[in-house]
């Protein structure tokens, strides 16, 4: 099979990769469009940028199935599907990234039905590891939901008692900043450190950058960045670290996969930046010879031995 397009697995109202798609010259884009896919799944799609599929499992499914049959999907579904906030705890302490102090707590109702094999964490023993105030986040979590602040040890269990069922939790010691960054991350190389002022309910702010503020730590922080995406194979990324005020560098959220870039919120050159270098990166994984890592890749050295 010819593959010659590109194709966009987002809604077609997006500005963001309108813009994208103005940048990618008379290479023929696509929409995707699904309907009584044969299995199994194949592609007539050289790339396809996916920013919808973290939200339907359906659209998951179809990304996996595309990227096994040679299409270069962006991100990597098979990376993606994994990266949650008890991972990225993992994978920054392998290699070398300081996170915030963290305990994983298990499903409150986990605890009622194996007594003998789960049970409910000791909070004075955990309240001492992370300090208060601290943070109270679901491993799975998105955009700052169900995210608590935590004071104190009654807070807590109150906390933990009222969050239900079918969850994981964090909690996570409160790096106390003096700067807090969003750093965009394209095609493995490609830096942009932009000053982030965090709030809820997307009502965070992004500001001018003025990297002297980060002289001491920038060149650590880009190696750290790329060494990172790279060991996820994302091709997109958004990471968040902030500086506290003894000038150490944390990473808050390491998976931003499929990040927000609004246009009317980001300084005006920041967001070009972002659309020109994403559009060339999708130009690039047009080399036939590009593909994305998967499991089975691992796993086919072993098998023909």
């Amino acid at each position: 099979m010819k593959r010659n397009k590109i194709g966009i697995l987002e809604l077609r109202n997006d500005p963001f990769m309108a813009d994208v798609i103005s940048r990618l010259g008379d290479f023929p884009v696509e929409f995707l469009s699904f309907t009584d896919q044969p299995v199994p799944v194949s592609s007539e799609y050289k790339v396809v940028v996916d920013r919808l599929s973290y939200c339907y499992p359906y659209l998951n499914e179809m990304a996996k199935t595309m990227s096994l049959d040679g299409t270069y999907v962006i991100n990597n579904p098979f990376a993606a599907s994994v990266n949650n906030k008890l991972v990225e705890a993992t994978v920054c302490q392998s290699l070398g990234i300081p996170f915030p102090k963290s305990i994983v707590l298990p499903d409150p109702v986990l605890c009622e039905e194996t007594v003998d094999l789960v049970s409910e964490p000791c909070w004075e023993r955990a309240g001492d590891e992370v300090g208060f105030p601290c943070i109270l986040k679901p491993i799975d979590g998105y955009g700052w939901e169900s995210v608590y602040v935590i004071d104190t040890l009654a807070d807590l269990r109150e906390r933990y008692a009222a969050v239900g069922s079918g969850r994981t939790w964090l909690l996570q010691q409160k790096v106390h900043y003096d700067l807090y960054y969003r750093i965009f991350c394209i095609d493995k190389r490609d830096i942009l450190f932009v000053r982030w002022n965090p709030k809820p309910f997307d009502l965070g702010e992004y500001l001018y950058t003025d990297l002297k503020e980060i002289g001491s730590v920038r060149e650590k922080l880009t190696e750290q960045i790329i060494q990172l995406n790279s060991y996820l194979d994302l091709d997109i990324n958004a990471v968040e670290w902030c500086i506290d005020n003894n000038g150490q560098a944390w990473v808050v959220d390491a998976f931003n996969e499929v990040p927000d870039v609004p246009e009317e919120h980001l300084p005006h050159e920041y967001y070009w930046w972002i659309v020109d270098r994403f559009a060339s990166c999708i130009l690039d994984k047009l080399d036939p010879g590009k593909r994305n890592k998967s499991i089975f890749d691992l796993l086919l050295p072993q098998s023909s031995m």
